[in-house]
């Protein structure tokens, strides 16, 4: 039912909500009280819900009811210049403005209290603050109306709102969607006096995310305060607080989902002193407030979209969300400053207002995986924005002839650093983020929990043209063929290599009897290690980092474009090869090089 703005629409009950109402406002005249009765038998109803006074304030749809205050006072005008038995009391209302208004002479709206039940009618208040005079003239309460302005997308979530002199308690509006109510700001009847009207008083919308029609579907954060819509002082006026929340685009779970998972690796801690934070080795600032992302430094590393979505669960929350060593209490989830926020694909932390001396608002995101370093932003604790130098995520990509072959590698190169040139002995080879060079075997992996030792010392030897290695120096025993499939490589010796691995027993390895270059009996003390065939993707691919921003080998130009040359060859399979592309400013470039099978390699086993 929509709401009553015309005085029309009201009528009066020859009694109470409790009794036999015939109308939706009764005149206590004995309490003097006023009660607006939203029973669904009369036309002009205050809303459409049942009749039932204990239930009626949690039922959905008061927003569209209630009764603008103004309506109220022109209907009890009416009502006391037409009712011979009203006439000769003094009149409850006194009009400030539209908007603002006195329950005058000891007149009171109902507020649930009473006995035998009635309806709290101060929550069917539209439009309008008030306050309550006792006979005396003496301001006894005052409320202020509380108005949200723009759409809340979802119709299930309910506002709430804190004032700032008990910030951890929030209190629920009464009804869900948008806001129009009353709000209590000073009590002198309550002991101690209630007296809020210097507070800060914020209003906040955090919808939680649900399933709509198979479709996990979230809606952004909204809050809005006093200070925000330029109020110092509460009076017993409407505020319109402009508060709106639509679609989050970048939600895609419900609070089931965060339970598990990458999700339980992730914390925040928030800190009563600046907390120093160093990255890309020499760039350092401090903050306030630290997510950690990935607490175990697991190598499963959370996306930005998760770390978002755990954050703002966090942050419904009613409980301290704050997690050692964070040393700060008392941080009540629902009503802490929002964090993170999406800016296309790029996530930045939040400037908090924290309050403390010296400023402690910045925020910091650790665990950040490499994939997303560059989608990632900082606000430090004066204000500054930070980043992580630019880094592109290098895809070197090889194809089956590489994958088929044990003692493959790869080296780039720059193509040019600075008149250092590729084909010259001034070529140059590129480092990594952590200034190591990019080069290596294309396979490189120990094998995940194995039985037995993956690396020691031994003895080769031949037998019947099938090279088979003896471990010298084991402290457990090799499962039966728990590295078949995979490489054994040597290290030292004249037969240094790499070596499919046909079998294995408890000590001993037999290599594959095609597999090139072998070892044979002369070959003794050899130092050994077992890895795993590189089968990461559809074509074996090695990923490494280049600091776009940062690298200056061979005195070129930093955070400009850098040609490379991929250079990738093996043994017995794999031909030499090359490729070149040019790394730009992307959060990932790929380099594919193709190596011909190779047919002429040779190398008999020696003595």
């Amino acid at each position: 039912m929509a709401r009553i703005s015309d005085p029309d629409k009201l009528g009066r009950s020859d009694a109470a909500s409790n009794g036999a109402e015939n109308g939706n406002v009764f005149f206590d005249l004995t309490n003097k009280t006023i009660e607006l009765i939203p029973t669904s038998i009369f036309t002009g109803n205050l809303a459409n819900v049942p009749d039932t006074p204990a239930n009626a304030l949690v039922d959905d749809g008061y927003n569209d009811g209630g009764v603008d205050l103004q309506a109220l006072y022109s209907f009890i005008k009416e009502q006391w210049k037409s009712q011979s038995d009203l006439i000769a009391y003094p009149f409850p209302m006194e009009a400030i403005t539209a908007e603002q208004f006195e329950f005058i002479n000891g007149w009171t709206l109902t507020d649930g209290t009473e006995s035998p039940s009635q309806f709290n009618s101060k929550k069917l208040i539209r439009n309008a603050g008030f306050s309550e005079r006792d006979a005396n003239g003496v301001v006894q309460k005052e409320y202020a109306g509380v108005i949200s302005l723009g759409t809340i997308e979802d119709d299930q979530a309910t506002p709430y709102y804190a004032f700032s002199s008990d910030i951890d308690s929030p209190t629920n509006a009464q009804y869900t969607g948008p806001v129009n109510e009353a709000v209590l700001v000073f009590d002198q009847v309550a002991s101690p006096t209630v007296d809020l009207r210097n507070d800060v008083l914020t209003l906040y919308v955090r919808p939680v995310p649900r399933t709509i029609s198979t479709v996990k579907t979230g809606w952004l954060f909204a809050q809005q305060s006093t200070t925000d819509i330029g109020v110092s002082t509460i009076a017993t006026q409407a505020y319109r607080f402009p508060l709106a929340s639509a679609v989050d685009i970048n939600i895609d779970t419900i609070p089931s989902d965060l339970t598990s998972g990458v999700y339980t690796n992730m914390r925040i801690e928030y800190y009563t002193s600046p907390q120093s934070i160093t990255i890309d080795g020499t760039n350092t600032f401090s903050v306030g407030v630290v997510v950690d992302a990935n607490i175990t430094d697991s190598a499963t590393e959370p996306t930005v979209k998760q770390i978002y979505n755990w954050v703002q669960n966090e942050l419904r929350s009613a409980s301290d969300i704050n997690v050692s060593p964070g040393d700060e209490t008392g941080v009540t989830g629902k009503t802490a400053d929002p964090l993170l926020t999406f800016v296309g694909p790029l996530l930045k932390t939040l400037e908090q207002d924290r309050g403390q001396s010296p400023v402690n608002n910045g925020v910091f995101i650790e665990g950040v995986g490499q994939d997303d370093l560059n989608n990632v932003e900082f606000i430090d604790n004066t204000g500054t924005s930070q980043q992580f130098e630019f880094k592109v995520a290098l895809n070197l990509d090889f194809n089956q002839n590489i994958l088929d072959d044990a003692d493959s590698q790869y080296f780039l190169f720059f193509t040019n650093a600075n008149g250092n040139q590729f084909g010259t002995a001034n070529a140059i080879v590129v480092d990594d983020a952590d200034d190591l060079d990019i080069s290596g075997f294309v396979h490189f992996a120990a094998p995940e929990s194995p039985t037995g030792d993956v690396s020691g010392t031994g003895n080769g030897s031949l037998v019947a043209s099938t090279g088979v290695f003896t471990a010298t120096s084991l402290s457990t025993n090799f499962a039966s063929n728990e590295f078949a499939g995979d490489i054994l490589r040597i290290s030292n010796g004249p037969n240094a290599g790499s070596y499919f691995i046909a079998s294995n027993t408890t000590d001993t390895i037999t290599i594959v009897s095609d597999s090139g270059k072998q070892f044979d009996a002369n070959d003794t003390g050899l130092n050994w290690s077992i890895v795993t065939k590189n089968t990461a993707n559809t074509t074996p691919r090695i990923t490494k980092t280049f600091n776009y921003a940062a690298n200056d080998q061979g005195g070129r130009t930093a955070n400009t474009n850098a040609d490379v040359t991929l250079v990738a060859l093996g043994l017995q399979s794999a031909q030499y090869a090359t490729a070149q592309t040019i790394i730009t400013r992307t959060n990932s470039v790929s380099i594919p090089v193709s190596n011909a099978l190779e047919r002429n390699y040779n190398d008999p086993t020696g003595v």
